[in-house]
């Protein structure tokens, strides 16, 4: 917030008023500064669904096609492979830089085998989309995508939505392991990777602020970019512009909220998600419709995330706009409820496309 001097105390001079600024500055992009380990639903997130998806394939083909595929790596540990690839540095030679820091991926790590695959799957992924200035690698743009709610349904072409974001990516992974053609920039080059990047897609997809976003103005109000213009200004970037504030001031950013949700939930509320997973009906339409459906679907459930939320002035940080938000009072309890049905909706929808592009042989 501005500093309002008090009239009791003379007006701060100049250079204390940049100071200060400058000192805003850095607590917002310390606190909002993306982080390896805040994984779209977390470890605990993903390795859930895939937890998920392996009960409900038991016994069937899909379950006989993925075990071909991964051999000794079950959906538990794939779910995080493609987060776990971050870890590669095309800068320093598309070396692992990260052995050690992050428990779940531990399976690739020190295995120059496993660790070669990561490299090769970046090198191959990096730069095909054509990054604009300031956008983040192509495989790391294929795990979201960011339309205005306004939208309310996913819209190919609007802002923030691209031809190598979530929806397309895991039409992409799909269309590998079902033996189609993979469509460029995506260079799905194994059977392997595709099947991991639509495990842990299918977990994003789900996660409403990798689906949904707000574009707020320089008072904190929300606006439309495909109405009033795209302004870079105004992206949240997923909620990753957005401190969320706490008892001692700005903290963690409103993303990575989300992303750690999954971590909260006791070891019976996981444990229920497959009984819940049973339940949840496949989309009636072609598989290939399916993600634009289940992106449609989180934008709806991101509405949810998003409201009652009060959105501070646009503040300037080294790493471009960002906004304070307060979260109303209830604002835990209805964010686990939504994580819950979240995650069970992903793991039965991923049960649901292995097993359509694996489908049972017909009986004679």
């Amino acid at each position: 917030m501005p500093y309002a001097p008090s009239r009791h105390q003379p007006a701060p001079s100049p250079l204390a008023s940049a100071l200060a600024a400058l000192a805003l500055a850095l607590a917002l992009a310390l606190a909002l500064a993306p982080h390896q380990a805040a994984h779209a639903w977390g470890a605990t997130g993903h390795t859930a669904v895939g937890d998920v998806a392996a009960q409900l394939i038991k016994g069937t083909r899909a379950e006989r096609e993925v075990a071909r595929i991964l051999g000794g790596v079950s959906l538990h540990d794939i779910a995080v492979w493609p987060d776990c690839v971050k870890g590669i540095d095309p800068a320093k030679d598309f070396r692992y830089t990260v052995t050690g820091r992050y428990p779940e991926c531990a399976p690739f790590e020190n295995k120059p085998e496993e660790e070669a695959l990561m490299r090769d799957y970046v090198k191959r992924n990096n730069d095909g989309c054509e990054p604009k200035p300031g956008e983040e690698s192509c495989h790391k743009q294929y795990h979201y995508t960011n339309p205005a709610l306004e939208r309310g349904r996913y819209q190919p072409g609007s802002v923030g939505t691209s031809d190598h974001d979530i929806v397309f990516a895991i039409e992409a992974a799909r269309q590998r392991l079902a033996g189609g053609t993979v469509p460029g920039p995506f260079a799905l080059q194994t059977e392997r990777e595709a099947l991991a990047l639509l495990v842990h897609d299918l977990g994003d997809v789900h996660q409403p602020l990798h689906v949904g976003s707000v574009y707020l103005d320089e008072k904190g109000q929300r606006r439309d970019p495909d109405v009033q213009g795209d302004d870079p200004l105004a992206r949240t970037v997923g909620g990753n512009a957005l401190a969320v504030m706490g008892a001692t001031g700005p903290g963690g950013n409103l993303h990575a909220y989300w992303d750690n949700a999954p971590g909260k939930l006791s070891p019976e509320q996981l444990a229920a998600l497959p009984a819940t997973a049973r339940q949840v009906p496949a989309m009636a339409a072609h598989p290939a419709q399916w993600p634009a459906l289940w992106a449609s679907e989180t934008m709806n459930e991101a509405e949810g995330a998003f409201a009652g939320l009060q959105f501070g002035e646009r503040q300037s940080s080294l790493r471009g706009s960002r906004w304070v938000v307060t979260l109303p009072a209830d604002y835990e309890a209805r964010s686990q409820v939504l994580v819950r049905q979240q995650l069970a909706r992903a793991g039965a929808r991923l049960a649901q496309l292995l097993q359509a592009i694996w489908p049972e042989a017909a009986k004679p």
